[in-house]
């Protein structure tokens, strides 16, 4: 994806340390255009838990914070953690980049992913949320097929090998980023990142059926702390 260049930079106020994540995730863009948070209307809408979360990452305004009016905010290096899409085919024309971590950064590059949402099969807006109440296993393949990518399940083999891709555990790591000595404690930062939240497909997976399991199985969580317990979710 960047080319195979070794690449330095700061995210979050973490040291990151990246390679080419065309050596280690899938094609991230899986030849879709990257559309920006504006084409996740429903999980960046007010009061969904996804959203919610999301907004109060520093991921989400990363390059607002860490890099605007700085002279690394055109930095190539800084760009490919601390923005998205640096270097990919972008739906808005004259686009180098998108400020921050979006969506898509992890999730890949959505314009098929937003007109499978928007007009499913030819049948409008509500079509797609309608086929996924009544077959959720093969919404959600669809949802794959279309570009979704999700760590752990059909991305890279663990949610921790894709934050690798941007940050670092260990401070006399060779490559970090000279400007910081901070480092990334895995487990505690998933805690505070997590933003899963159980819909359908969720609930029939603990009641498959070791056969169906094995008929599913390119859907199913692989990394283990996908099966951890969610995150509580605040009262209104």
């Amino acid at each position: 994806m960047f080319g195979g260049r070794k690449t330095l930079c700061l995210i979050s106020g973490i040291v990151v340390s990246v390679w080419s994540l065309a050596s280690s995730l899938p094609a991230i863009s899986n030849g879709a255009d990257f559309v920006g948070n504006s084409g996740c209307k429903c999980h960046m809408g007010k009061g969904c838990f996804e959203g919610e979360e999301y907004k109060e990452r520093l991921h989400s305004n990363t390059w607002e914070k860490r890099l605007k009016g700085t002279p690394d905010a055109e930095n190539p290096d800084c760009l490919k953690c601390h923005a998205t899409a640096y270097g990919e085919k972008i739906a808005e024309v004259g686009k180098k980049y998108l400020p921050n971590v979006q969506c898509e950064a992890c999730h890949g590059a959505g314009s098929e992913y937003k007109k499978l949402k928007e007009n499913f099969q030819g049948k409008g807006k509500d079509a797609f949320k309608e086929w996924l109440k009544k077959d959720p296993f093969e919404a959600r393949k669809v949802q794959f097929d279309a570009g979704l990518i999700v760590a752990g399940i059909n991305g890279p083999a663990t949610v921790k090998e894709q934050c690798l891709t941007c940050h670092w555990e260990n401070k006399d790591d060779k490559n970090k980023c000279p400007k910081t000595d901070k480092v990334m404690d895995y487990k505690d930062y998933f805690k505070k990142d997590d933003h899963r939240d159980e819909d359908e497909i969720d609930v029939l997976i603990k009641k498959l059926s070791p056969e169906d399991k094995k008929k599913w199985a390119a859907l199913l969580p692989k990394d283990e702390i996908l099966n951890t317990p969610l995150k509580p979710k605040k009262k209104e």
